[in-house]
């Protein structure tokens, strides 16, 4: 009997177990699927995009929230603040796998990181000043099946990814997200306390010039929001039904069981992963995501709660000739930039001390990701407000009654372009 699937990702709670036995046949029926050979990066190739003649000068101001399916979620606990000057966000330190999971950001299966790219000690610190790299990565829950973490993969990737970037020693426009996402995912297969598990993920790259390079493989992705409008967004890689695209890890014995049934696992590599470039100025919102967003909120979701943020706190101006960029927004995205446009707490899980220490700290970019997680999150557990998965699975499963959202872990990251240069136009 063919043991199930472990590459397609887990259902919601929600789900009926028809689901399960439908994405575990779908995989293993895919008997032509070949897997392939890691391939390694044999030269640098700088970034090609088209660069732009002007005096910008590019800081990227970069937040993250998020929240595990079985959490409690506080806009004002859940957020973290990237400080450029300080260590990579959303990875910690520790070599000791259980102290690893310990001190893990709470973010259940899905992880995160931001970084600087290149060291303080670099010949090239000076022009990677304002560069970093960041990315979202989705464990692939079907693993618990076989009594493994998901986690322990998407977190292990970002924490490798992140440690790359760091230690660069070129100059930034040499890192390539599929560069990154290469090294992650060779270190992630030579550690040994990984044995198993898979994940999707998204990065990005951003230049001091305004360029970002976007990396996507499988059903996390990224939105691009500029003055009210939905500029651009990354398409989701499937190979079916809630059955994305994922890095893999697949222990021998499975894979050769897999191999004496004729089935074949599914194992994506990050050659795969579709690339996008993007310009971004002075104003711009550039979101990162996982499915637990894009299962439970449209980009047009999306584009209403960032507009409407953005306005609030001064940070857009609406006026009748259009939407412009608030002459505060530098101002806005510092620490403690919108504690006075956002109202004081009441009933909150924190103590007032906690609360006014948070609101103090809180910036542009990380009440956007608070907001998009928050709603996220809403919606997940909202059984009359049918997100973009129920649709889905009721275009594919016509017969099976599947409506609200689904529960599931959540990971945004927002980053707001800020034009630092004397000469920024608003």
């Amino acid at each position: 009997m063919i043991a199930p699937s472990v590459s397609s990702r887990a259902c919601s709670t929600a789900c009926s177990s028809l689901y399960a036995i439908r994405d575990s046949l779908y995989t293993f029926s895919l008997s032509q699927h070949i897997p392939r050979q890691r391939t390694h990066l044999t030269k640098i190739r700088f970034f090609h995009s088209t660069r732009q003649h002007n005096s910008s000068k590019i800081s990227y101001r970069v937040a993250v929230s998020s929240s595990g399916k079985n959490r409690r979620f506080h806009p004002l606990k859940n957020v973290y603040n990237f400080d450029p000057s300080g260590p990579a966000l959303g990875v910690t330190k520790e070599t000791n796998s259980v102290s690893r999971r310990r001190t893990r950001p709470d973010s259940g299966e899905d992880a995160f990181f931001v970084s600087r790219i290149g060291n303080r000690i670099s010949d090239h610190q000076e022009g990677n000043a304002e560069a970093v790299a960041f990315a979202v990565a989705d464990g692939v829950g079907g693993w618990t099946e076989s009594r493994v973490d998901p986690a322990d993969f998407s977190h292990g990737l970002c924490g490798y990814m992140a440690h790359t970037a760091e230690t660069w020693h070129e100059p930034a426009e040499a890192l390539r997200p599929k560069h990154l996402l290469q090294a992650g995912y060779d270190r992630v297969v030579a550690d040994p306390t990984i044995r198993a598990g898979g994940s999707t993920a998204s990065v990005g790259v951003a230049l001091p010039d305004g360029r970002v390079e976007l990396a996507n493989l499988g059903d996390s992705g990224s939105v691009l929001v500029r003055r009210a409008a939905v500029h651009s967004y990354s398409v989701p890689q499937t190979h079916g039904f809630n059955t994305p695209f994922q890095l893999s890890v697949i222990p021998p014995r499975m894979r050769a069981q897999a191999n004496v049934f004729g089935g074949a696992f599914l194992e994506d590599f990050p050659k795969d992963a579709s690339v996008t470039n993007v310009q971004m100025v002075h104003g711009d919102v550039l979101i990162l995501a996982t499915d637990g967003v894009f299962d439970n909120l449209n980009n047009q979701d999306i584009l209403k709660l960032v507009t409407s943020r953005m306005v609030m706190t001064g940070a857009w101006t609406a006026t009748e000739s259009g939407v412009g960029v608030s002459e505060n927004l530098r101002a806005l995205a510092a620490p403690g930039g919108v504690a006075d446009a956002l109202p004081t707490p009441s009933g909150s899980a924190l103590s007032k001390e906690d609360s006014d220490s948070r609101l103090d700290e809180a910036t542009l970019q990380s009440v956007l990701a608070s907001t998009i997680a928050g709603e996220a999150k809403k919606a997940s557990v909202d059984y009359r407000r049918d997100g973009p998965f129920a649709k889905e699975a009721q275009r594919y499963y016509p017969g099976d009654y599947y409506r609200g959202g689904k529960v599931d872990d959540i990971c945004v990251v927002v980053v707001v372009a800020v034009d630092d240069s004397a000469s920024a136009k608003v």
